[in-house]
């Protein structure tokens, strides 16, 4: 899918939803997320060349193999919890919206701290230098 297809794809929804939101607020909902699913499966099958790279140079790197993994997930998490958070705030929950970004951040910072002990292991070797 190109940016401009996802694009008239999304304005498309927008409008349907604009135009049933009077009669039936959850269909136009229902649309925007299922439009949201269809996107983020064409970002998905975008963004494989991308990690295959990422997958080459960190391998031919000094780049630690575990730190990969970590960062993909983060970034998963980030996306996620971001678009669901959005979700929220178009259904006009924005209180759910604010924990579900909340939760999102904490996830992220339970799933990098394999990272930041490594990082703060090297700052301690080189303050003992």
């Amino acid at each position: 899918m190109t940016v401009f297809t996802v694009s008239v794809c999304a304005l498309c929804v927008v409008l349907f939803g604009a135009l049933i939101k009077r009669s039936n607020k959850e269909y136009a909902l229902l649309a925007a997320v299922a439009a949201c699913a269809l996107i983020v499966t064409a970002v998905l099958g975008q963004i494989a060349p991308v990690l295959s790279q990422i997958r080459e140079v960190t391998q031919s790197s000094e780049f630690s193999g575990d730190i990969l993994p970590i960062l993909l997930k983060a970034v998963g998490i980030a996306v996620l919890g971001q678009l669901v958070s959005h979700i929220c705030k178009d259904a006009g929950e924005s209180a759910l919206a604010y924990a579900v970004g909340l939760f999102s951040k904490a996830a992220i910072l339970t799933v990098s701290l394999p990272i930041f002990t490594k990082i703060f292991g090297c700052l301690e070797e080189i303050v003992r230098l």
